[in-house]
């Protein structure tokens, strides 16, 4: 596979070079890079990236050398730091004398000159990134290097390398230069982005807008040249699905053997400005074997109410002329009646059904043409993450259950990410506290940064974890008894779903213990209720009775939260567990294997074995491995039966209560006669007795899965996905379920710990939040949220009754389709994202019409109100148009407010013309349209 790695900063797009390295063994790879290069300040330090593919770890040596070159300008005092995937620092240098010493010496990598930094360190397969900066800002010429000390290791390669600086004249072009070793030929690609780069769609200020690329060998002598790409080699590049965009750029398509290379970028008649330089192996496998792993998660097509699942496998083989497909599914609703890999335009491009099995029940994909689809179209839409794999019945003939390949990384053995660098002692920023509360509130104010900044991040934390909690359950309960009194014959008020979401809306923009309400907000999103089931929409008071499940375990025991979702009653309405029956085999009906299949797939342990840094375990054969069988399932749901409504206060309840005794408030019982007591054979191959309770089944069941390794990488990965950022680096995921096995004192489930090593860890508080691949789209319920607070919204009697907020925003708590969420955490925006393996779980709810349905909401909230006529929710403006009168300040602002002074300066310089372009004796307009632009905009919708 080969796709654009950008390293950390490479969203600014200044100079990146990019090489793909090979196989071990006889195929040739890259074993060392280094590029010299101005160093200046802000963005245009030193910045260079490379990727460790492979199953084991790579042993490496990083150099910044400055004043042992021996030209004239060079960077006299260099700093190192290495960077991970997600831009977390993980080692760092100054002089290199002042660690690792020995090893550097003992490795021959110890540079001349003491001031020179460097460093060794073992790195798991993954994206990295070596940045160099002077001390004190100082500029001068460096040069990174990064070598490969163990180039043999056959698990371990390096596989991409990056270098980004400021591209100027004479001596201070970028000169970036390779070597590959081995035995057999590389073919590559080169090119050069300059009048095509942009940041966030906007084009980028200062790119070059006519770079060229030379090609040297280790003589010194030109290869090849170029200037714009269609020059010449035009079918060649085209071939290559990597040709420019635009015609400026320049391309060089190559075929290389072992030896020292340099790759020269400078602007045509000596210009300047900022370019992408890329390098790219034609031939790059990514794994051990030269495949690639691509899975997809099986879901309900379209409108189709099923509630089947599954999951498809796709290894690539390194030629790309062929591939291996697995698949499990369950729970359709019928016969099957095809099954097929379809395209981008969702046509077939692999009849499943029609080939024929291995004998290990996998099917080979030999890639062919498909009408007007050549292999390498397919290739690409693989890699773009476009195809996709369904499976299609009788009563969905259009399809029953479907998903999209994506690139997935895995390992046979558990990578050991290194430790993260300790926490910066220093007080919050204003910028700090507000990043910060964007990940542990439903929105900043002006308040709470002041808070935080006057706190400190512990301090904070404290208090939100000693808040009393505030109870949906309470809410509707006074909403109810706040309606006017019925007449003395009539049916006492009952609660709609109408105090159900403004129970919701109140507490997320109100709500003192806004961390709790936070962290529940994320776990609804996991352990999914809706009121789209089972009647739940006529039934106010489960709702609210669930949440508070939610609420109430935020930051309790993870063991304990299994349990009491397992036995609320909206939960077993929800996903058939109430009043689940015992077999009946004169009737021919066996248990419900609904909840028996969710608690695991979803809630606990997912579908295949996980390291504990959340990658996938694979097996010899370089497949995933399933974590459990249908004999699990039928054993499990066996487990789960027997329960049916609460009925306090009844001496002697019954299976099938009537209407007026199903309380929905109370946890679920057993009616023991309704309960299967025969041996059962549960997850890991665990049997339980002939004869047990229900709760002693309950007890043994609910332990076996809380135990399993799964459940910590897959609850700490998707909380951190819903309170940080989309893509956790690996040591991000693998430090904070150490916690949630182990908090310390020997507790393994430990939410608050949990909780906490989420929002005080390297990557949240001192991450690269420019890295690609950083932070998450705003869930449409939080943009709203972020507006109300942040700008003091009220109503008439200090409740929130947001209307029509589900077909506006295409979410509302409670309100999922489906049990798998508004959006998968697996999801990949099909295109870049994709093919740069990136998730992107928000965007599948994100669309043309979602943007804009999105945007109208949010102007009516910022220029009229929210709610009924009754119950205007309407925004306090008042300090927003003093400062509309210095729209500097007004935009300024609405910086660390609402993006916690991450506004771009080309986004600022934006806004304040935009201001001014608004009279200054209409200050409301002034502020509205300020916000409007802000909230609306691509920097604050991503939120890092």
């Amino acid at each position: 596979m080969r796709r654009l790695f950008q390293s950390a900063g490479c969203a600014a797009a200044t100079a990146v070079f990019c090489l793909f390295a090979a196989r071990a063994q006889a195929i040739s790879s890259a074993v060392n890079i280094s590029t010299r290069m101005m160093v200046e300040t802000g963005d245009n330090v030193l910045i260079g990236g490379f990727i460790v593919f492979g199953t084991g770890q790579k042993n490496i040596a990083v150099r910044a050398i400055g004043p042992s070159l021996p030209v004239k300008g060079a960077l006299s005092n260099p700093v190192l730091e290495l960077h991970d995937g997600t831009g977390a620092i993980i080692a760092m240098n100054d002089d290199w004398r002042s660690s690792q010493q020995n090893a550097l010496i003992a490795a021959g990598m110890a540079p001349a000159n003491d001031l020179d930094s460097a460093l060794i360190t073992v790195l798991s397969p993954g994206a990295y990134t070596v940045i160099v900066r002077g001390v004190n800002n100082a500029v001068g010429l460096a040069l990174v290097e990064v070598y490969d000390l163990d180039p043999g290791t056959p698990t371990a390669r390096l596989g991409n390398i990056s270098t980004r600086g400021h591209v100027l004249v004479d001596d201070n072009i970028m000169i970036g230069g390779f070597i590959l070793r081995g035995d057999l030929n590389k073919r590559t690609i080169l090119r050069v982005r300059g009048p095509s780069l942009s940041l966030n769609g906007v084009p980028l200020a200062g790119r070059m807008m006519d770079p060229t690329i030379e090609l040297h060998d280790g003589n010194g002598a030109l290869m090849a040249q170029n200037d714009n790409w269609r020059s010449s080699q035009e079918q060649e590049i085209e071939a290559s699905a990597l040709a420019p965009t635009d015609d400026h750029e320049p391309a060089i398509v190559a075929t290389l053997t072992p030896g020292n290379y340099t790759a020269v970028v400078r602007g045509a008649n000596n210009s300047t400005g900022i370019a992408l330089v890329e390098m790219y192996d034609l031939d790059q496998p990514p794994q051990s074997d030269g495949s690639t792993l691509y899975v997809a998660q099986l879901r309900p097509q379209g409108a189709a109410t099923s509630q089947g699942s599954g999951t498809a496998t796709l290894r690539l083989a390194a030629d790309g002329k062929s591939a291996i497909i697995s698949f499990s599914f369950s729970n359709l609703s019928g016969p099957i009646s095809g099954m097929h890999i379809h395209g981008a335009d969702g046509g077939i491009i692999f009849d499943v059904d029609s080939a024929t099995p291995q004998a290990d029940g996998t099917i080979i994909w030999v890639l062919t043409p498909v009408g007007s689809l050549s292999v390498a179209d397919i290739l690409n839409q693989i890699k773009a993450g476009q195809t996709y794999f369904n499976i299609h019945t009788a009563q969905y003939p259009n399809g029953e259950i479907k998903g999209f390949f994506n690139v997935s990384t895995g390992a046979q053995t558990a990578p050991v990410p290194t430790p993260a660098p300790p926490l910066p002692s220093v007080p919050p920023t204003v910028t700090d506290a507000g990043r910060f509360l964007s990940q542990s509130t439903f929105g900043a104010t002006d308040a709470l940064i002041a808070k935080v900044q006057s706190q400190g991040y512990e301090g904070f934390l404290s208090d939100q974890f000693a808040a009393p909690m505030s109870s949906h359950l309470a809410f509707v309960d006074a909403a109810v008894a706040a309606l006017p009194s019925p007449a003395p014959s009539a049916t006492p008020n009952q609660p709609t779903l109408t105090q159900t979401n403004d129970a919701w809306w109140t507490y997320a923009v109100s709500a003192p213990d806004q961390l709790r309400q936070r962290v529940a907000f994320a776990l609804s999103e996991t352990l999914v209720v809706s009121i789209n089931s089972a009647g739940l929409a006529n039934k106010p008071f489960a709702l609210p009775a669930y949440y508070d499940v939610l609420v109430k375990d935020a930051f309790g025991n993870y063991r304990q939260l299994l349990e009491d979702i397992t036995l609320n009653t909206a939960m077993g309405a929800y996903l058939n567990m109430l009043q689940n029956d015992k077999a009946n085999p004169s009737r021919g009906t066996l248990p419900n294997e609904n909840y028996a299949r969710e608690i695991m797939q979803l809630f606990s342990i997912g579908l295949y074995d996980l390291n504990l840094d959340g990658s996938l375990t694979l097996s010899p054969g370089g497949f995933p491995i399933a974590t459990y069988g249908q004999d699990a399932i039928l054993g499990t749901a066996a487990v789960f039966t027997g329960w049916t409504y609460g009925q306090p206060g009844v001496a002697n309840p019954v299976f099938f209560p009537g209407a007026a005794a199903q309380d929905w408030r109370s946890p679920m019982i057993n009616i023991a006669s309704h309960h299967q007591t025969t041996a059962k054979t549960i997850l890991n191959g665990v049997t339980l007795p002939t004869g047990q309770t229900a709760a002693q089944d309950l007890k043994t069941t609910l332990d076996t899965i809380f135990n399993h390794p799964n459940v910590g990488p897959l609850v700490s990965r998707q909380l951190i996905q819903r309170l940080v950022t989309s893509n956790p680096s690996p040591g991000y995921v693998y430090r904070v379920a150490s916690v949630f096995n182990n908090n310390g004192q020997g507790v393994r489930g430990d939410l608050k710990a949990v909780v906490h090593a989420i929002l005080m860890d390297y990557d949240a508080r001192v991450g690269f939040a420019t890295a690609q691949g950083a932070g998450h789209e705003r869930e449409p319920v939080l943009r709203v949220t972020n507006l109300l607070r942040g700008f003091n919204a009220t109503s008439p009697n200090g409740q929130f009754s947001v209307r029509n907020a589900y077909a506006s925003l295409s979410e509302e708590a409670m309100h999922s389709p489906t049990v798998f969420n508004f959006f998968s955490p697996e999801y990949e925006a099909p295109g870049a994202i994709a093919q740069a393996g990136l998730k992107s779980p928000e965007f599948e709810i994100t669309a043309e019409t979602t943007v804009v349905s999105i945007a109208n909401y949010l102007r009516t909230a910022i220029y009229s109100f929210l709610g009924p006529g009754t119950a205007r929710i309407t925004l306090d403006l008042a300090a927003e148009q003093t400062r509309a009168a210095d729209p500097a300040a007004l935009v300024d602002h609405l910086n660390t407010l609402l993006m916690a002074g991450r506004m771009s300066p080309n986004m600022r310089t934006t806004l304040i013309n935009a201001v001014n372009q608004i009279p200054s004796s209409n200050p409301l307009e002034r502020a509205r349209t300020a916000i409007y632009l802000v909230i609306n905009s691509p920097e604050f919708t991503i939120d890092k």
